[in-house]
């Protein structure tokens, strides 16, 4: 009586070679299953370079709000900067929002914009008595506390005494005069917008996990649909590699690994697209250089190689179940299949 050899089991890299010549041999499915992981990894990358760009643009971001209030603050006062003359008062280092405020009312094309310590372009230098000749508003910038001139002094030879102030705790020298109008730019709108911007951002942020867990959900059904078509597809070929000697593990390592090269594609490709993506739309909304010159690529890369093993690992996951249908067909059933 012969004895009964050892079962042959065949090494990875033939599985390798099978699953890639599997991949290739259905490239169209293997295509629309790979674009479904790409696009759930792409928005997935999309949400986190997101989140880098935020913390990158914070700056110019509370800039550019700082400077829209004082605009609204100040037309709500005077209306249109266009056809008006505007004086400028600045004791002390002017901000870098004081100084975009005095750019884009330049480029709003007032009649005259005359300036008290200001050096700027577009800027009239005048003196203090003659800052608010005819002017319809005199702004007051500057980081200074003390100002060595009176509200008399800085809004003489006006019809309407107005003075808008970026500090409320500016002190000024003389007897103050109550025909004079004093409001600030920063008061209590600004602490409101704060806290309704932190309210807003904390709604996006869970928004954006419910919609990310719902996409990936999505890729996982999709990967794992595609996985059950293509064992369908192959009940012949599973049944003659099983006649033929294949193990069950075997045939299950044919179908993790062809998920995993779908997966890992799909995912390298959806986050570079989808990290690209981003940084393109957001250098329209923001400068180029402040966009891709100040990424932390460091944490970016980081966090694409994070999104590849996410996506690879789920579209092993999904494959799980397709992969055990495939290792527990019975050869005889197989073979005799139309499919």
């Amino acid at each position: 009586m012969e004895n009964i050899g050892t079962q042959v089991s065949l090494p990875f890299s033939r599985a390798f070679q099978i699953a890639l010549q599997g991949i290739r041999n259905r490239l169209g499915r293997s295509l629309v299953t790979m674009s479904g992981v790409m696009l759930g990894i792409a928005f997935l990358m999309c949400t986190i370079t997101t989140q880098l760009i935020d913390k990158t643009v914070n700056r110019e971001r509370k800039l550019r709000q700082t400077v829209n209030l004082m605009e609204n603050v100040l037309k709500s006062e005077i209306g249109a900067v266009q056809g008006k003359r505007i004086a400028v008062a600045a004791f002390g280092a002017i901000s870098e929002s004081e100084r975009t405020l005095i750019a884009s009312i330049v480029a709003a094309g007032p009649v005259e914009l005359r300036g008290y310590g200001v050096e700027a372009a577009g800027v009239t230098r005048s003196g203090a008595k003659d800052l608010a000749a005819d002017a319809s508003v005199v702004l007051i910038f500057g980081d200074s506390k003390q100002c060595p001139l009176s509200l008399a002094e800085l809004t003489a030879c006006m019809t309407r005494k107005l003075a808008l102030d970026t500090r409320a705790d500016r002190a000024f020298t003389g007897t103050p005069d109550p025909s004079i109008r004093r409001e600030l730019f920063f008061g209590k709108q600004i602490e409101e917008q704060a806290s309704k911007q932190r309210i807003e951002a904390q709604r996006e942020r869970s928004r954006l996990i419910w919609i990310v867990a719902v996409s990936l959900c999505v890729t996982v059904i999709g990967v794992a649909n595609a996985m059950l078509m293509s064992v369908t597809e192959r009940f012949r070929e599973i049944g003659t590699m099983k006649c033929l000697g294949a193990l069950s593990g075997f045939i299950r390592t044919l179908f993790l690994i062809e998920s995993a090269l779908i997966g890992f594609t799909g995912s390298v490709v959806g986050a570079v697209s989808g990290a690209l993506f981003t940084m393109l739309v957001y250098s329209f909304t923001y400068s180029f250089a402040t966009v891709f010159l100040s990424m932390p690529y460091d944490r970016l890369v980081l966090a694409g190689m994070t999104a590849v093993v996410i996506g690879t690992i789920l579209a092993m996951l999904a494959a799980l179940y397709p992969a055990r249908v495939a290792s527990r067909m019975v050869p005889a059933s197989a073979l005799r299949s139309t499919v």
